[in-house]
């Protein structure tokens, strides 16, 4: 499947469309997350008091993953900030599995192509069983869509688009660590800057 010759992803309508079916995707697990705190309300005030042992390690679960949800649906906005600033670009071969199991995706520097840089997807208990996870181990993602600069941050996407993903590096979008300064245009630094970067 070829790129969408657009000026940006955003101008895509398909790349629209796949916006909305992750925000539409991630708001819903954010109210499932919050249902879930209701029916383990309801669990406990139904069930003996001996068993509140039980139902205690169950709620910090679930304040766990209401808490991962509630960032997936702050990353939304992200994605589509990005989208609006770079277009899209095909990668073969860019996806592949760290020996902690998260994902890791090798570009080219857009101002050196023979120097690669790594976007990682995942922390240090890997990526979870994620499609990314799944389908980069058995061999189905040949081919990945790319818009960003692997420099600062981007989005990832199975082609089509399909599985919109944000990735970044730390000192992109954390103020505790510097800013990148060097090895960047200053028309690649605005750029970044325009999708939501921290450049220094």
């Amino acid at each position: 499947m070829t790129v969408p010759a657009v000026r940006t992803a955003y101008e895509d309508p398909a790349t629209r469309w796949a916006w909305r079916r992750a925000a539409s995707f991630r708001l819903g697990v954010v109210l499932l997350s919050l249902a879930s705190f209701v029916a383990w309300l309801y669990a406990v005030v139904l069930t003996p008091v001996w068993t509140l042992w039980i139902w205690m390690p169950v709620l910090f679960v679930l304040i766990h993953i209401a808490l991962q949800a509630l960032v997936l649906v702050l990353t939304v906005n992200r994605l589509r900030r990005v989208l609006k600033v770079y277009p899209w670009q095909s990668c073969p071969g860019a996806a592949s599995i760290a020996k902690n199991g998260t994902t890791r995706f090798t570009l080219a520097d857009p101002e050196a192509p023979d120097r690669r840089i790594t976007l990682k997807w995942g922390d240090w208990l890997g990526s979870g069983v994620t499609f990314w996870v799944r389908e980069v181990k058995a061999g189905g993602v040949g081919e990945i869509w790319f818009a960003g600069d692997p420099r600062f941050l981007g989005v990832v996407a199975a082609p089509g688009p399909r599985r919109l993903l944000s990735v970044a590096q730390k000192e992109a979008v954390d103020d505790r660590t510097a800013a990148r300064r060097r090895g960047v245009s200053p028309e690649a630094r605005e750029r970044a800057r325009a999708a939501g970067a921290r450049v220094g």
